[in-house]
């Protein structure tokens, strides 16, 4: 999507090349994820087997039907589109006209598209594209989803429960049990009234012993 040219939205691998991908990882017991905006794309890779999308900007009925099919996740990375936007219409856009255009139309296009996923009962992941946004920022990402429709609640579970889900963690990580990793954070005030708090860590705790007060 920021390469330097008037491309980079369509499909780019072939259908064959993309089943000998995914039959490839999946022989070898490993989960393959496409970085895919184009419809095109994000369609023929989940036709291909595909475990997870990257971004999604553009995808469609069919993709919804897909990612159902598959029991695929979807990774929104909203903040990604929302950074490209903000810098594109800002002051100080540094991208070049070919990034500009892709950025205006593909950042404002990135919420809905979470939130045509969300009410199709997509499976979404928590994830940032951070390096695109600035490093540090990644929280901000529970309130864009929130803004796409998913409950506070909805959107922390992306983070926790689903992203271990995804990852073939749940027994080790994504929620508190015993036996489970208790790496936690500490906020000042209720993220199921205001997603917005978890921006503001107060406290990191990493296997029960806090390491950042």
């Amino acid at each position: 999507m920021l390469s330097n040219t008037a491309a980079g939205q369509a499909q780019q691998f072939s259908d064959p090349e993309l089943a000998a991908i995914v039959d490839s990882a999946h022989r070898m017991g490993r989960k393959v994820t496409a970085h895919a905006h184009g419809v095109d794309g994000i369609n023929a890779f989940l036709r291909a087997g595909g475990d997870s999308i990257e971004h999604g900007t553009y995808l469609d009925a069919d993709s919804v039907a897909l990612f159902k099919k598959n029991g695929a996740y979807l990774v929104p990375t909203l903040m990604a589109g929302d950074f490209v936007y903000r810098i594109a219409t800002g002051p100080n856009n540094f991208l070049t006209p070919a990034q500009t255009t892709k950025a205006l139309d593909a950042g404002p296009k990135m919420l809905a598209m979470a939130r045509r996923a969300h009410e199709g009962g997509v499976k979404i992941a928590f994830g940032t594209d951070t390096g695109v946004s600035a490093h540090g920022d990644n929280a901000g990402e529970f309130a864009l989803l929130v803004k796409a429709g998913l409950t506070p609640l909805e959107a922390i579970q992306t983070a926790t429960v689903n992203a271990a889900a995804h990852f073939d963690l749940s027994a080790e990580i994504g929620s508190l049990a015993p036996g489970k990793a208790a790496d936690l954070i500490a906020v000042s005030g209720d993220p199921l009234s205001d997603v917005t708090v978890l921006q503001a860590v107060k406290a990191v705790i990493k296997a029960g012993a806090v390491v950042k007060p």
